[in-house]
């Protein structure tokens, strides 16, 4: 574990809590500030009212309307500078979590899992202890989906390039990376709700009547409130403002439907828009080098307009017409017909910029996404940033481990493999690390192949897709035993290869699910059709006896993992060694587990 990596985490998480308890301080003075304020404005006008001073009393009714607002106001700011420091303090204390390997409590990405995907269960993409919480800061629907797209489908050479640049950029941006998350959080619990946003924005807008309604706007408040005033003056009858009233309920009565659906599909997402908003006010604000972090940040721009004040324009539309909860809104609804502004107003906003919203927010996801594969080049700087090469069928590596597995356990290995049709057969014994040493190699692939660093002190990999068959199982509720779900995923692989891009396969345990000898011959075909294909890969088997077939096919190697039998206990180095399997270690095994072996 890096120290100064993890010192700087524990320092910032330190530095955050201090905050939050001087906040949370000042949160409970500003609350009883304003009660005793309350009582305080209610005794002023008790006093002034027992003395007969209506002067007085109309002092402290406007002393208490404007102190109230003014203490409110600073108030909700102090609480809201709370909410945020304590979600910067949950960031580091989630850093310091990952350095220790603990990922309780993360989010899995489990509904992202497609079990036919061609490496997601065997590689945990998803789920438990998996790539997705070791690499996932996003905050926001769109960066989290993005993210999940990235870790399930190789990038192009020059797209992987483009975020190797960005991320070293944005690498050392710590604070920025982590208030942009921060902001983000800000609406977890409405992310739901943004869906019915979304759809609203997307709809088409009807504009049956607008005319007439902007026409409305323009005379019936302003008939209706000389109408009230000429009435109480009694210049008129006071039945001519009840019958404009009755007029301004027809209109509302005409728009009702529209207002009430807008409404009802952007009630829960003010939050959310809020934490946008502050997510692209800090893109925007943000000076970058590399062109791909530019080009984004130039995404956030409306006819020479910054997008952070294009959705400021429509949380206030919203806001207010969000108020259609409040009865005082009702009354001020029935003397202006509010509902009619708001609504034309919304529906404007939404001419003028749902070209614009979802390259905005896909543009904030992009972002996250860049600042959550930075966050992992941040916290591991000695991950390598892979060379992507242009000969085919290439991968190779020193120091390669796998990055799931704590730094203190866990054994690197190097090798150097390419070639079409080439094959690493590797044998072993049983827990010597074969099934490690597959993972490590796919999980490291997919990383390389998303623009993450990988967990090597030096890898290179070519354009590939990864394929994957470990950990096949029978299924009850199918009648598919274990054997035939593997040759399924055999077949799928070999249907994968298609000639498109070249396939690096990892097939562990081949056939294990029959006796020896089907086992053996089975292994073979499958082998030599292998080394015709596309493709590339390893093999890993108990069958020493496959060993033999590099004899007679170019390309195939034999590698292994060995254990030593010391007294009582196996040891095993979990070293790739050349060669085929030496050692043997299922007897023992038996043996501390309390099985008899009868010579």
């Amino acid at each position: 574990m890096n120290h100064s990596i993890q010192e700087q985490f524990q320092q910032r998480f330190d530095n955050f809590q201090s905050r939050n308890l001087q906040l949370k301080k000042l949160s409970t003075q500003y609350a009883w500030g304003r009660v005793l304020f309350f009582f305080a404005c209610i005794a002023g006008v008790v006093i002034m009212a027992d003395n007969k001073l209506s002067e007085g009393i109309g002092f402290f009714i406007v002393v208490f309307l404007v102190g109230f607002l003014v203490l409110l106001k600073r108030h909700q700011k102090v609480k809201t500078e709370q909410r945020f420091n304590e979600e910067l303090a949950r960031i580091n204390q989630e850093e310091l979590q990952r350095l220790k390997g603990n990922y309780n409590g993360f989010d899995q990405g489990a509904e992202f899992v497609t079990p036919t995907h061609n490496y997601h269960i065997d590689l945990d993409v998803f789920g438990k202890h998996s790539l997705f919480q070791l690499i996932n800061r996003t905050s926001t629907t769109f960066g989290r989906n993005l993210l999940a797209k990235w870790l399930s489908k190789p990038a192009p050479k020059q797209a992987i390039l483009q975020r190797h640049e960005a991320v070293k950029e944005l690498g050392p941006k710590l604070d920025w990376r982590q208030r942009l998350q921060a902001h983000g959080r800000g609406a977890e619990g409405e992310k739901a709700e943004t869906k019915y946003l979304f759809d609203w924005i997307r709809e088409d807008n009807d504009t049956k009547g607008a005319s007439l309604y902007k026409s409305a706007l323009l005379i019936m408040p302003l008939a209706t409130l000389a109408a009230l005033i000429l009435a109480i003056t009694g210049t008129i009858a006071s039945g001519i403002p009840l019958l404009l009233i009755v007029v301004n309920m027809v209109i509302l009565g005409t728009i009702f439907n529209r207002a009430k659906y807008i409404f009802e599909k952007t009630i829960s997402s003010n939050a959310a828009l809020k934490a946008y908003e502050a997510q692209i006010s800090m893109i925007e604000d943000e000076s970058f080098d590399s062109p791909y972090l530019n080009g984004l940040k130039e995404k956030f721009v409306h006819d020479q307009i910054k997008a952070s004040k294009v959705i400021k324009q429509l949380q206030f539309i919203l806001d207010n017409l969000h108020n259609r909860a409040n009865m005082m809104y009702h009354i001020f609804n029935l003397l202006f017909i509010i509902d009619v502004y708001w609504v034309l107003q919304a529906e404007k906003w939404k001419e003028n910029t749902k070209a614009d919203i979802e390259p905005w927010f896909e543009a904030i996801g992009e972002l996250e996404c860049l600042a959550s594969l930075a966050g992992f080049h941040f916290a591991k700087p000695d991950y390598a940033f892979p060379t992507i090469s242009e000969v085919p069928f290439t991968i190779d590596g020193q120091g390669v481990g796998h990055p799931m597995i704590k730094e203190s356990s866990r054994v690197n290995n190097t090798f150097d493999f390419s070639g079409k049709g080439g094959i690493c057969l590797i044998t072993g014994s049983n827990m010597s690390g074969k099934s490690t040493f597959l993972r490590t190699v796919g999980v490291n692939a997919v990383l390389g192949l998303m623009g993450a660093p990988v967990c090597a002190t030096q890898f290179t990999v070519s354009n590939l897709k990864v394929f994957t068959s470990m950990r096949t199982q029978d299924d009850l509720e199918e009648s598919v035993s274990s054997f035939y779900a593997e040759l399924k995923r055999l077949r799928q692989m070999i249907e994968s290869i298609d000639g498109s891009i070249p396939v690096l396969f990892m097939v562990d345990e081949v056939l294990k699910g029959t006796n020896s000898e089907d086992r053996h011959k089975g292994a073979i075909a499958l082998i030599r059709q292998l080394n015709k294909a596309e493709a590339f890969g390893f093999v890993s088997t108990h069958d020493i006896g496959l060993g033999n077939i590099t004899n007679e096919l170019q390309g195939v190697k034999n590698y292994s993992f060995n254990s030593v039998i010391k007294g009582d206990e196996i040891i095993f180095d979990y070293t790739l060694t050349e060669g085929i399997c030496k050692s043997f270690n299922a007897t023992k095994l038996m043996q501390k587990m309390g099985i008899q072996i009868i010579d």
